[in-house]
Parts: structure tokens; sequence; C-alpha cells
């Protein structure tokens, strides 16, 4: 059975660090490809930069890896888009076993999100660990969530954005192509 790596979240901007993790966990777990789906209207945040500019964002940062797709799902659902109603409908489309990429900051969290249970039987969780943020391994083998061995890369949206609006230089944080669309669009000024 092919097994397929689902990777959400804002991706505002997408960066090295998510492009690493992505490849590191297709491979550590021997996944067919990793499909990033950007959050349309996400519970937990509440400002970010359109959905259509931080797709056109994550389609700039994946292209050419034939191993990465970008999924438009959350765009084809209504209200707030949680991650539960996502696989679920993830399941519907793709024939495969699903595997959640999530940091260690939204797994510490995930007793917020929209039936956690659930989610966990409905797909392999995998927990990218973070600097700053530490985890129960033992915790994790009980429920049987996965812990990714990718290096730990201290890369953030929250202060790639920060860098632009003070004009520092955010050249080799984000992929070249995505450095040239933020500049042009003057994202985050």
């Amino acid at each position: 059975m092919n097994r397929y790596g689902i990777f959400g979240g804002l991706f505002d901007p997408p960066h090295l660090g998510h492009l690493i993790i992505a490849q590191g966990v297709l491979e550590e777990f021997g996944l067919k490809k990793i499909i990033f789906v950007p959050a349309y209207n996400p519970p937990h945040k509440h400002r970010y930069s359109s959905y259509r500019v931080r797709c056109r964002m994550v389609e700039l940062a994946i292209e050419g890896n034939a191993n990465f797709l970008l999924s438009g799902i959350e765009e084809r659902m209504s209200g707030k888009t949680y991650t539960i109603e996502v696989v679920k409908r993830l399941k519907q489309e793709i024939k495969g076993r699903l595997y959640l990429i999530i940091g260690a900051d939204q797994w510490l969290e995930i007793k917020t999100w929209r039936s956690p249970e659930k989610l966990i039987r409905e797909c392999q969780v995998v927990v990218v660990p973070r600097p700053g943020y530490e985890l129960n391994k033992g915790i994790l083998r009980r429920k049987g969530i996965l812990t990714s061995h990718t290096p730990l890369i201290d890369i953030s949206s929250t202060r790639i954005r920060k860098m632009v609006k003070q004009g520092a230089n955010i050249r080799y944080l984000v992929p070249e192509p995505v450095l040239r669309y933020i500049r042009r669009q003057r994202l985050y000024r």
C-alpha cells in the first residue's frame, strides 16, 4: 500500500525548514509523496496572507521536486478547516495510508484540536521535533505516534515575516523563487 505524507500549515511563507522536514520524513518513513496542504480557514490562526498567495508560494517552493504535491482541498471545504475533516476528505481521494506530519509544538497542543483521538485513529501521526519543545517519547510510543529524526531546523515563518518587515535579508531561509515572489509582491511590509 502506498504511503503519503500530509503536511499542513499556513506556509506564510514556506521556508527551507519545511522542505528539509518534508524530504526527511519522506525518506525516513518510505513515503511515496508529501502532500502540502495550505490552511484555508484555520481555527487557531486569525491573521495571515491570502490563501492564493500562500498556495502560490508553496508551488514555487516545491517546484522541481516530483515527490512534493500541493493540495487545494481546504479551499473546497466550508467553514473552519479542521485537520480531522481534511484527513477524512483526503482519505476519500487518495488510495493509501496517510502520515500526518506535525511539529512538536503542534503535538503539545493537540488536545485543543477537534477530535484528536479520532485523528490518531484515522492516520499515522509523525511528530517532528522542534528546538525548545520537549517531547515525552514514552507517551508518543504508547499512543502509536512516530517521531521523526529529521534535523532540528530553527526557522519559523513568524520570524521570517518580522525580518521582512524590518528590512532584513531572508535569503537562505526561503527558496529563491519564494524570495523573489515576496519581494515582487511586497509581502510582509
